[in-house]
Order: C-alpha cells, then structure tokens, then sequence
C-alpha cells in the first residue's frame, strides 16, 4: 500500500521519519513531499495528487498550523480535506502541546470525524513510530478481513431503485448502501422489537422523520430487510441486514405553500434528500456502533414525474402560473456523485453540501 504523509515539514522531521520508518517496516511505501522529483506543478498540487494516489492518509497534529495558502487553509489542511471523503485517515496528535488557534479548530474539525478515523496520541518519535506500526497493522487486517469494492456498493445502492414507478405520483428515492459490504444484522436482530420500535419512533417522530407520523404505518420482513410502508401518499422506509437504507417519499413532499401549477420544488428536493441522509447517520449508528461499515455510496432518484415542472420556490412565487421546465417525457433520473463512494461521516458532517450536489445532479438530468 501506499502511505501518505502529511503534516507540517518544519521542525517534524523526526516525527515524519519515524511515520515513514513504521510504514517502511510492514512493507508498505510511505510517500513524502520531500521525497518528489522535481515538477512543474506546485508543490501542493503535487502533495494533493499524492493524496489522491495513496490508499491511505497519516496524519500528523502537533501544535503548529502552518501557512495559510490560497484557498485559506494551511498545506496540511488542504490535504485532509482531500483526503477524508475518500480515503482512510489515521491521525496521531502529539501530547504535551498547546495548539494555536487555527491548529486548535483544525484539530477539533479531525476530532468531529473522529467516528470516521484512527485516532491516537503521541509523546515522542518513538512512540509515534510505534503507534504508527500498530494503526497500520490493524488497518490491513480490516481491509483483508472486508475489502472494500466501490463499484460493487453503487450497483447495490442502484438495484434497489425499481425500473419503472409504481404509482402515478412523482417520488423521490435516497438508497445509502454502506460498506464493506458486510452483515451488521442477523435475521433475529432484524425481527427483534426494539430494533423495530427504533426505527419507527425515528422514521415518525425522530428529528429528521421521513414518515407523516398523521397515516398508518405498516410493518413488513420481506426478505433479508425490514420494511416500514405507508399509502396515500406512499412513503417507505427499508432497512435490510447489511445496513443498507433506502427512503422513498412524495417528491412534492407535503408542503404545498408554492401558488400556481403543481411543481416539483428543488428547495424541497434538497432538504427531503438532507433530512434522509442525516435520518440514515442514526440508523447505521444504531445497528453498526462499531463502525464497521466505514464507506456509503448514495443514490437519488426522481420517478415518475414525466408530467410535472420542475421549479425554484423563487420561480414559483415569481411566476405562479407559467409552466416553467418540465420533465423529458416518462424518464426517470437517477444520479450519483463523483466520486459515488464516500466515507461514513460525510452523511453527518458534509450533509447539505451532498444534498446540494445531488439537487443539481437531478436537476440537470430532468431539465435537460
């Protein structure tokens, strides 16, 4: 594997020795900025694409942050921001010290994802060399233990979303397939009642319900998943043993405050996908508090909206009666980000950026 090694230069000498001495003893490749061949790109461009290139990320915190480059963050900021989504980050922060203020908020911002990564203190090379060894170890085992396959997870996510809508009403479909794919459920938990009143209570009455606590709900085991249905208008929410989640609601949602044409509202869109995502975060933490499943590759979909527009709250209050842009026909959409796989945390902490994106994603694909 490859191992990249990111920190501030200065003054950590010893502590990127150390990190690059432990990589090099499991026989993995640690990867430097100093040890690059000279280039035309910047250094950082060529520090990203190494990034980019590694298969995961140690990540050194002493008290120091660094000079702020363009885009306003330190060097070694930029590089975890780079890496988090999509790569493991194993952080080790060094004890005894007393942050700046930009350090102090960078380590908090590592500490929010802490779910997300290997986390451990350290007091000197030594000690960070043996840390190091130790986190990558266990990292490889995991990896061996469940390796994680990207275009497997996507294709699990989008098998889930049916080939044609099954009523007339426009809906919007949210499928977060976690990864490695692994069983976090057996059969019995899945039946069992506490796991059933759990997710009940959330998809109904939690903070981010995505069932109208106001209609029936039915409770079904259809295969190797739990479902939770409801009609007029129909909504279901699926949890299968794998951890596997999928919402689907009205794409109208229930708010019908736009005047004018009926219109499927993209600052609806955006929140209902929002108030999924984050209503899934609670579900994989109740049945994976472990954190096994570190990956998720989430899917959208609009089906069956052939007929409606597709408006901005904006241009509906603007123009309350003109047609605006509707659908292409009876095509459905189905979208995924780039990249589609991203680390567990982002369903928390990047939230609305992801729900932003995949509006967009959904908008260019029914507008044309």
């Amino acid at each position: 594997m490859k191992i990249f090694i990111s920190s501030l230069i200065s003054g950590f000498e010893p502590l990127r020795d150390a990190a690059a001495a432990a990589i090099a003893t499991l026989g993995d490749v640690p990867t430097r900025a100093e040890d690059f061949p000279a280039s035309p790109d910047s250094p950082q461009t060529a520090c990203l694409a190494g990034v980019r290139a590694s298969d995961a990320v140690v990540l050194l915190m002493g008290e120091r942050y660094g000079q702020v480059q363009s885009s306003g963050l330190s060097a070694t900021h930029e590089e975890y921001r780079e890496a988090r989504d999509v790569r493991p980050v194993l952080v080790f922060i060094e004890q005894g010290t007393s942050p700046e203020p930009r350090q102090a908020e960078f380590i908090r911002e590592v500490q929010g994802w802490e779910k997300g990564h290997y986390t451990a203190r350290f007091a000197d090379a030594a000690d960070l060399r043996d840390r190091v060894t130790r986190a990558l170890h266990e990292f490889a085992l995991a990896s061996e233990a469940a390796p994680l396959n990207e275009a497997e997870l996507v294709a699990r996510a989008r098998a889930l979303i049916p080939s044609r809508q099954q009523s007339n009403q426009a809906s919007l479909w949210v499928v977060v397939a976690p990864g490695p794919i692994r069983a976090v459920l057996r059969p019995a938990e899945l039946e069992a009642q506490g796991l059933r009143r759990f997710l009940l209570a959330e998809s109904l009455t939690g903070d981010d319900a995505v069932l109208a606590a106001s209609s029936g709900t039915s409770e079904v085991i259809r295969g190797d998943a739990l479902e939770l249905r409801q009609g007029q208008p129909e909504r279901l929410v699926r949890l299968d043993e794998g951890g596997c989640v999928l919402v689907a609601q009205p794409a109208m949602g229930d708010d019908r405050r736009s005047p004018g044409l009926p219109s499927i509202i993209e600052d609806d869109v955006t929140a209902m996908i929002e108030r999924v995502l984050r209503f899934t975060a609670r579900v994989l933490d109740r049945v994976d508090p472990a954190n096994r499943l570190t990956h998720v590759a989430p899917v959208v979909a609009v089906l069956g909206g052939g007929y409606l527009p597709w408006r901005t709250r904006d241009e509906a209050q603007r123009e309350p009666s003109r047609a605006a842009i509707s659908m292409r026909g009876d095509r459905d959409a189905v979208v995924v980000l780039t990249p589609p796989v991203r680390r567990r945390p982002a369903l928390v902490h990047d939230t609305h950026g992801l729900a932003v994106d995949f509006t967009v994603r959904l908008r260019r694909e029914i507008r044309g």
